[in-house]
């Protein structure tokens, strides 16, 4: 099975996941802090900045998308409970 390499900029963490894992389950295996308020992609206290390789995450879904364009943030900004790692990335946490 593939592996990607997530770089948790935070706490300069490094984390190998098979290919397709959730961020999230990544995050809480790992300790990274990252807080999950709601799990689901309603609250936001997930969100983070993809800082190298945001094509490595899935696509972003209209749920998700809808409600960061309401918070009116950048491009390069995730919610870490809805992306599956497909690869190499680097993420920033910001919160809500």
């Amino acid at each position: 099975m593939s592996t990607a390499t997530v770089h948790f900029l935070l706490e300069d963490l490094l984390v190998q996941a098979p290919i397709g894992t959730s961020l999230q389950a990544i995050a809480d295996t790992s300790g990274a802090d990252i807080t999950f308020g709601c799990r689901n992609g309603s609250c936001g206290t997930c969100r983070i900045r993809v800082t190298k390789g945001l094509d490595n995450c899935s696509e972003m879904n209209t749920e998700e998308r809808d409600f960061l364009k309401g918070l009116e943030v950048g491009s390069d900004e995730r919610l870490a409970c809805r992306v599956n790692v497909m690869g190499d990335i680097e993420v920033d946490y910001l919160g809500l």
